[in-house]
């Protein structure tokens, strides 16, 4: 059989990482901060009881909003006319992009107020009890393990930022196994963040940036584009070693990345700028950020960074999901 992409038949199901920005306002009973302090199989089943109750009012493909989303809704056109794209989301578990979502605030990054478990092996328990849950539509997988057991001789190609990499790496592994070539399952993501599924991740560095562009936020979803592009043109089986393969090939050739001259000073809306664009994809911390700063050679003092860093995190809880 050709696995070629989009071509003779094959199925293609690429899976994105949903987006912490949502383009409506998110009701206070929708956002996970407020659910109970209690177990997390507890508060996942409060959780779904709330947005099982809630009324759907924008498809997935236009609830989410941010650099990384704009590339990531064309993922299944690029792969070709099998394709068909889904979501990975924290508040809904994995769900086609056309399925009517309520705004909601749900993360599985960690130590932010909707983070859905304090821990990576919560996030894994709340995705496994997501699961579990029928879904909004009900007539879909809800898992990538079922994904495979209901289209085996497919390709899976999961595009994940860590923290859901991390949450779904119990899941990824099942469905490797049960589709009828297990090379055929590809995580488009950072290498070395989870021992348990490493073997299936094509690795995703920060020296792609010369070639595909855009920022940070966006890359794991750029580099997705470039590979199956070029997986496409040159007709060939998708298959994760092919993906590596062309993954390798574009980091050896790219150019280094062009510096800015250390310590140039910013004002403070080019550093509001700056921290807006980091959260755009969810929390960090100002350490992690005024570090990233500093090594591209741009400088800003701590205590003024971290005043602004907290500005900015106030102003972006408003719309994480």
């Amino acid at each position: 059989m050709d696995h070629s992409v989009g071509q003779n038949g094959q199925t293609v199901h690429v899976v994105v990482t949903c987006t912490n920005r949502k383009r409506i306002a998110v009701a206070d009973d929708l956002r996970v901060r407020n659910l109970p302090s209690i177990d997390v199989d507890e508060r996942c089943n409060q959780w779904v009881r709330r947005i099982s109750t809630a009324p759907s009012r924008v498809p997935a493909s236009g609830m989410y909003a941010g650099e990384h989303w704009l590339i990531a809704r064309r993922l299944a056109e690029v792969a070709g006319g099998h394709a068909t794209l889904w979501v990975c989301s924290a508040g809904y578990g994995l769900i086609p992009v056309t399925t009517p979502l309520a705004p909601y605030a749900a993360t599985f990054a960690l130590g932010h107020g909707d983070s859905v478990a304090s821990d990576a092996e919560g996030t894994r328990q709340w995705w496994a009890r997501m699961s579990q849950w029928v879904g909004p539509q009900g007539d879909q997988p809800r898992s990538f393990a079922a994904l495979a057991a209901q289209d085996p001789n497919s390709a899976i190609i999961a595009v994940l930022s860590e923290p859901y990499l991390r949450a779904c790496s119990t899941d990824l592994r099942d469905a490797a196994t049960l589709l009828s070539d297990s090379d055929s399952l590809s995580v488009i993501g950072p290498a070395g963040r989870c021992p348990e599924i490493d073997d299936l991740v094509v690795p995703v560095t920060a020296a792609l940036r010369t070639v595909v562009g855009g920022s940070l936020l966006s890359l794991n979803v750029r580099a997705a584009e470039y590979a199956l592009k070029e997986s496409g043109l040159r007709g060939d089986a998708l298959r994760r070693p092919l993906l590596a393969k062309l993954m390798r090939e574009v980091i050896a050739s790219a150019p280094d990345a062009p510096r800015k001259p250390a310590g140039t000073p910013m004002t403070d809306d080019q550093v509001r700028a700056f921290i807006q664009e980091r959260l755009e994809f969810g929390p960090t911390s100002a350490t992690r950020l005024l570090r990233e700063l500093r090594s591209s050679g741009r400088s800003c003092e701590q205590a003024r960074f971290r005043n602004l860093f907290l500005e900015q995190s106030r102003t972006a809880a408003g719309e994480w999901g």
